[in-house]
């Protein structure tokens, strides 16, 4: 048999329907905190994906140039998220950017190498960041 506590609320302390005039204010001021820290965290995130789009055309092998110039980045989340790509196709249309990267016969990979070389200094740039936001956010006058 489940025990139930029987505490009475002292009316004195426990009030309905206080004020809270303040309470909007704040949630405003938060979530103008919270937009800035945002801001912050994409504007990072896409100066670190293109360190890593500069780097993987470094990278790549170039023939014609096709495969190197077809390699970018598209937000696919508002700036919260990139999917990076390299969708060059021949002249029959078959996209040939993953067989450069993944096949072992050519062996002549370009944007994992880019992503694996730059992904520390991307977080890097994303946590400062935020964290530069965050102090800067409480710092300004409303």
């Amino acid at each position: 048999m489940a025990r139930t506590s029987r505490r009475r609320h002292n009316e004195s302390t426990f009030r309905r329907g206080g004020d809270l005039s303040g309470v909007n204010a704040a949630v405003e001021e938060l979530r103008r905190k919270g937009d800035e820290v945002l801001f912050a965290a994409k504007s990072a995130l896409k100066d670190g994906v293109d360190l890593i789009i500069t780097d993987a055309k470094s990278r790549c092998p170039v023939r014609t140039g096709k495969l190197r110039d077809s390699i970018r980045a598209v937000d696919v989340d508002h700036g919260a998220a990139y999917e990076l790509s390299a969708g060059a196709t021949n002249d029959k249309g078959v996209a040939y950017g993953q067989f450069v990267e993944f096949s072992p016969k050519i062996n002549k990979p370009f944007l994992y190498p880019a992503i694996d070389a730059n992904i520390n200094e991307v977080r890097e740039k994303v946590k400062q960041a935020i964290q530069g936001a965050s102090r800067n956010s409480g710092n300004s006058a409303a």
